[in-house]
């Protein structure tokens, strides 16, 4: 009897059914770990500073899909085309360098001008030293998010849902042990919400960066004419979802801070009685959100491997 594939054996698809239990068991643990961390936080920060976090939060949320011109959320839909060819390395090498060098440059910017920033996030211009670090929050949670989306591609689920497990344990015990040993302020937070994102990211690459290598075989590559355009029409659509999407979420943030005509801090203080009213509704749409998410992967096999009528019923 021939023997399994590296592939076949450390990257495995789950099936979707197994996908969906998963990630609702998982999504359970997790959101209740994340509904404590946030009563946590509504207790022991000011409204002030609960409001500084949630503009944080919301920028980044709002950045790490739109630097990255949508690339990673285009995974879902080709990452399955070229893994059926035989081209899985090219694709990831690509997609891989593109992404890396869009966070460097986007990065460097927000570090550059950081008092500009500091005025579009916070409404004042005298907070750089949090803008770098949510710069550097930033390219910990595009690394998250990209890797996310790749085993997502997979339809390896139970890697996604181990990573949102990893994050939110990490972000709740760093973010909070930073804020009982350090200070009680937004700070504290941001940074335990990067250094979160990449100890997740760390660990799923030294669990399975060898079997992502070893199913991505050397391949002859495609031309750049033949593999970008395609690509970047499916990215763009999914960029400007994403832009509008996000925006949709977090102007009432924004208007807040710069438009209510209120003093800075009570702007900031107004946005933090706002975050803390969302946590419970927040928590319903989490989980649609990641549903949504799962049936991708798989929708793109069926339609990749000819079996149109299979990715009607599923749709039904």
């Amino acid at each position: 009897m021939e023997s399994e594939s590296p592939e076949h054996r450390h990257l495995r698809p789950d099936t979707l059914a197994a996908s969906v239990t998963i990630l609702l068991v998982a999504n359970v643990i997790q959101r209740s770990i994340g509904f404590g961390r946030g009563i946590l936080f509504c207790r022991w920060l000011t409204p002030d500073e609960l409001g500084t976090w949630e503009m944080a939060y919301s920028f980044l949320l709002l950045a790490a899909p739109v630097v990255v011109l949508g690339l990673p959320g285009s995974f879902g839909r080709y990452l399955e085309r070229y893994r059926q060819r035989g081209q899985l390395r090219t694709f990831l090498r690509r997609t891989t360098l593109w992404t890396i060098g869009l966070t460097i440059t986007a990065c460097a910017v927000i570090i550059f001008d950081s008092a500009r920033f500091s005025d579009l996030i916070f409404g004042r211009p005298d907070a750089r030293a949090l803008v770098v670090t949510v710069a550097l929050s930033l390219a910990a949670v595009i690394l998250h998010h990209f890797l996310e989306a790749l085993f997502a591609a997979l339809r390896k689920f139970s890697i996604v849902s181990t990573m949102h497990f990893c994050q939110s344990i990490s972000f709740a015990v760093i973010s909070l042990g930073l804020m009982w040993t350090w200070r009680f302020q937004a700070e504290s937070i941001v940074i335990g919400y990067g250094a979160a994102c990449l100890l997740s990211a760390i660990v799923m690459l030294c669990w399975k960066g060898r079997a992502v290598l070893a199913a991505a075989a050397p391949d002859d590559g495609i031309a750049h004419l033949d593999f970008w355009p395609p690509l970047m029409r499916f990215a763009f659509w999914v960029w400007v979802i994403n832009l509008f999407c996000h925006l949709f979420g977090i102007v009432d943030r924004y208007m807040l801070v710069h438009y209510s005509g209120l003093e800075n801090t009570a702007a900031l203080a107004l946005v933090g009685h706002y975050h803390a009213s969302r946590i419970v509704p927040v928590l319903f749409l989490s989980v649609a959100d990641l549903l949504a998410g799962a049936v991708m992967p798989y929708l793109s096999h069926d339609w990749e491997s000819g079996q149109q009528r299979l990715v009607s019923d599923r749709l039904n």
